[in-house]
């Protein structure tokens, strides 16, 4: 009890009860309306399905919709489903928006969209608005691609090369026995699809330094965070 509700209790017992019971109240509200923010997470066998039910207004304006059949992750804007995914089948698709989500109504739905994401990416579904793929991705702690100067490649990213994706185990440069310089890098296929297409185990390839210090590449890599 506050030391105000402490003094009002000992003028008057039943000034004190109204005053606790309107403290009942309000924090019973506050809970409520934090339940409320968070959207709940539905899963339909259909986007079809899920369609329906936001037309019936089965589930909540915000509510967050997966598919995982057709890959599809969205949220409710009234009873619109809105697929945040690439995929998006019977969902409208986030084109329709007309500006990112998160920006949507005044951002409105923010809470909404960050939940899709946040479920998109931990089922690895590709999102609709690329800025906000690498954004996420860069939240979970998941690599994004990115583009760099060959020479910048280090160990621990996955180079995107020879139609796979490589595992860079080790980078360098080095002289050969004719005089020449070049970049050098020791990989290793991300899967088993990849390993197929060059190699069981870890190899090694080179390029010329003089095409390696122009050259540019696609890799993935774990970005930090920004903090503001």
């Amino acid at each position: 009890m506050s030391p105000y509700a402490e003094r009002l209790a000992a003028a008057s017992p039943l000034a004190a009860a109204a005053y606790r019971f309107g403290e009942i109240v309000d924090a019973t509200d506050k809970a409520r309306a934090a339940e409320a923010a968070e959207p709940k997470v539905w899963h339909f066998a259909s986007s079809n399905d899920a369609r329906t039910a936001a037309d019936r207004e089965e589930v909540a304006d915000g509510d967050v919709l997966v598919v995982e059949s057709e890959r599809i992750v969205g949220f409710t804007v009234g009873v619109l489903p809105v697929a945040i995914t690439e995929q998006h089948g019977a969902f409208n698709r986030y084109a329709n928006l007309g500006k990112p989500a998160r920006e949507y109504a005044e951002g409105s739905w923010t809470r909404s969209v960050e939940r899709a994401e946040q479920v998109a990416i931990e089922l690895d579904y590709a999102l609709a608005d690329p800025s906000a793929a690498q954004a996420a991705r860069i939240a979970a702690g998941r690599p994004v691609p990115i583009e760099m100067p060959r020479m910048l490649v280090e160990p621990g990213d996955v180079l995107h090369a020879f139609g796979a994706r490589l595992n860079v185990l080790d980078t360098g440069t080095r002289i050969t026995a004719t005089g020449e310089g070049e970049w050098w890098a020791l990989v290793h296929g991300d899967t088993e699809a990849d390993r197929r297409r060059t190699y069981r185990d870890q190899w090694a390839f080179a390029v010329p330094l003089a095409t390696a210090a122009w050259d540019v590449v696609t890799v993935e890599r774990v970005l930090p965070v920004a903090r503001g």
